[in-house]
């Protein structure tokens, strides 16, 4: 009877096995868990990162494009605007009639080396520049806001008679090139054909690039 009761219980034997490995198991269970949560959190913190660098990537767009815009605008507003005020005969003697050719800066800032070149045409032709001495070409240099830059062509009494009852077609040229303060070229053209109806000139094309030609 007493050997009987030292022989160990088969089922407690290989119970004992199975508690130690869910032990282990359990302990690898946490240690997975905590390695992916820490994981979680450095991804996450590497995709907060990317998301602070690109917004300091569009913050610094957004200050470089406004930055562009102003300096466009400043650009457009701060330069000479230069133009035809009024052309029209006003003096008429016995030789000839005075042509006033009235140009203004409508700009808010001066021009600087301005040249500006007239030439008139009578039904197609030139007319000879004996009738308009220098003026032709003339050197205006500075060219001052709202202030009236008036030029004078001469036309023979004869061509402007005819001019005034249609008998002659007379079309002016006018060519214009300037430089802003900060040394930008422009160019002014225009073409204006006298009306003898109305008794004045009307535009008849022109544009303000300095690559075109109506001379």
């Amino acid at each position: 009877m007493e050997e009987d009761s030292q022989i160990p219980d088969p089922s407690q034997s290989a119970e004992a096995p199975r508690d130690e490995m869910s032990a282990s198991e359990l302990e690898a269970v946490v240690e997975r868990s905590l390695v992916r949560r820490f994981s979680s959190a450095i991804r996450f913190a590497d995709f907060m990162a990317l998301l602070m660098v690109a917004a300091t990537g569009f913050s610094a767009y957004a200050t470089w494009r406004t930055a562009q815009v102003t300096h466009e605008l400043f650009t457009v507003a701060e330069r000479p605007y230069i133009g035809m005020q009024r052309v029209s005969f006003d003096v008429i003697d016995r030789t000839s009639a005075r042509l006033i050719i009235d140009l203004r800066n409508f700009g808010s800032v001066s021009a600087r080396a301005a040249v500006a070149r007239f030439r008139l045409l009578v039904d197609g032709k030139v007319l000879p520049e004996a009738d308009n001495g220098d003026e032709s070409t003339v050197n205006v240099g500075n060219f001052s806001p709202q202030v009236p830059h008036p030029f004078h062509l001469f036309v023979p009494l004869k061509v402007y008679d005819d001019a005034r009852v249609g008998r002659a077609k007379i079309v002016l040229n006018v060519r214009l090139t300037f430089q802003s303060p900060d040394q930008r070229p422009f160019c002014y053209n225009e073409i204006m054909t006298y009306d003898y109806r109305a008794d004045t000139f009307d535009p008849n094309g022109g544009d303000d690039r300095c690559d075109s030609e109506i001379f």
